[in-house]
């Protein structure tokens, strides 16, 4: 049974999911895909009629839609903001935040002009930068989307999957004492159920959803519990894409079906590197690229499979820091005797765009591969970085290119870091 912390929740996240269905869900829902700033006032209308504009659960998620939809269309914000001027009380106090959050200079002529001018100006809130711990964040992130079909809300949305390590917080909630901690913590394990919920429900109904969440997936930033969600969403809504499987000792297999449905291969089968490496995948062969500063890498890589080595990744480097150059490679093809051949072509490039080092058609493995081919293993050489007083500062960019000789598949494994004086 839903706690009342989860009943209030997806009270908040269902309100704006369903409160256009009865007659705005082609606008307000799917409008990024076909933009109908035509429809502004009638639809503002429409939604005051029903009742829309005053219900707290919905206001802030209206507020950003329609804010989203002012901001892309400023020539039209002040013949709108006329037409919609007899709105009263909650209605208009919900338009008029909305017109603030666009920031645009008609906008804020409108603003200008009312007699409580001062408690809708100000600077904007970025919706975009809050965390998505309570329903209304999920709501607002979600209305941002629909209105501009970005990826940005997306990815601030799948920050809340880190929060499933508080979902035994949520079931113990019930007979807990509900001390404050209790309290938020089951509060968190909530937003995790219901951002989990949204991301699978809107990847079932929006095809841009479901791309974005799989461009994440493989992309750099993501942590290992926001990766662990993607796995399970994108194997449960593309199922003759993708499957997830458990393994022992709380590791996990996520594997991309080959072209008959078959699970072929494993994009990031028992992940071991932590959410801070360029991860490619393509026809079955992955390969990762990761710059480090840890001095002890070698120590964090000699650990137990089931080991995450939690490598710190190179942002902000001073010059004289080390940097080391790590590459990964899973699931190569095998020859007739057993042995995999895997190359790479390694190259530095200063801020300038000039070449600062490069090695071509290296042998980075060669050999049998022992136990799971899906387990990321090491490749060789590893290159270490730094940078002396007359090297460039700013931002360095390392490419691989890493072959798989025998499959005859290449991936381009792209990674950078930057350089400053201390």
């Amino acid at each position: 049974m839903l706690t009342n912390i989860t009943r209030y929740i997806f009270a908040g996240l269902m309100c704006f999911a369903t409160m256009h269905s009865a007659g705005a869900e082609d606008w307000i829902s799917h409008y990024y895909e076909k933009p109908t700033p035509e429809r502004f006032v009638a639809e503002v209308l429409a939604l005051s009629k029903a009742g829309i504009l005053a219900n707290p659960k919905a206001n802030g998620a209206v507020t950003v839609f329609l804010g989203r939809v002012m901001a892309a269309n400023p020539a039209q914000v002040s013949d709108w903001l006329d037409q919609l001027s007899d709105l009263q009380g909650t209605d208009r106090q919900m338009l008029l935040q909305a017109a603030n959050l666009s920031a645009t200079p008609a906008a804020q002529a409108f603003l200008a002009r009312q007699a409580d001018a001062q408690k809708y100006r100000g600077k904007p809130v970025d919706i975009r930068a809050l965390e998505p711990d309570n329903p209304t964040v999920l709501d607002m992130l979600w209305a941002d989307f629909f209105a501009t079909g970005e990826s940005a809300p997306i990815r601030r949305i799948v920050r809340a999957l880190d929060y499933g390590k508080y979902t035994d917080a949520l079931e113990r909630y019930a007979s807990s004492t509900k001390t404050k901690k209790e309290t938020d913590e089951a509060r968190l394990g909530a937003v995790f159920k219901v951002a989990f919920w949204s991301l699978e429900s809107n990847t079932r109904q929006h095809q841009r959803v479901g791309a974005f969440l799989e461009q994440l997936y493989f992309s750099e930033g993501v942590t290992e519990s926001e990766q662990l969600g993607l796995a399970v969403i994108l194997s449960k809504t593309m199922p003759e894409k993708y499957a997830f499987t458990r393994l022992d000792n709380g590791r996990w297999s996520f594997q991309r079906k080959g072209s008959n449905g078959q699970t072929a291969g494993a994009p990031a089968a028992s992940k071991p590197l932590g959410a801070d490496s360029a991860l490619q995948s393509s026809n079955d062969f992955t390969g990762a690229l990761l710059a480090t500063t840890d001095v002890d890498w070698r120590e964090k890589w000699d650990t137990p499979p089931e080991t995450v080595p939690g490598f710190t990744q190179a942002g902000k480097v001073p010059i004289g820091k080390p940097v080391t150059i790590l590459t990964f490679f899973a699931n190569p093809q095998l020859d007739a005797e057993g042995k995999a051949q895997v190359r790479c072509d390694l190259r530095i490039i200063a801020p300038d765009g000039k070449l600062a080092h490069e090695q071509k058609d290296v042998t980075c493995y060669a050999g049998a591969i022992k136990g799971n081919p899906y387990a990321m293993r090491l490749a060789a050489p590893t290159i270490t970085f730094s940078g002396d007083d007359d090297d460039q500062p700013g931002n360095w960019s390392i490419e691989v290119m890493l072959r798989d000789a025998i499959r005859k598949v290449e991936l381009s494994l792209k990674t950078s870091f930057e350089l400053h004086k201390p």
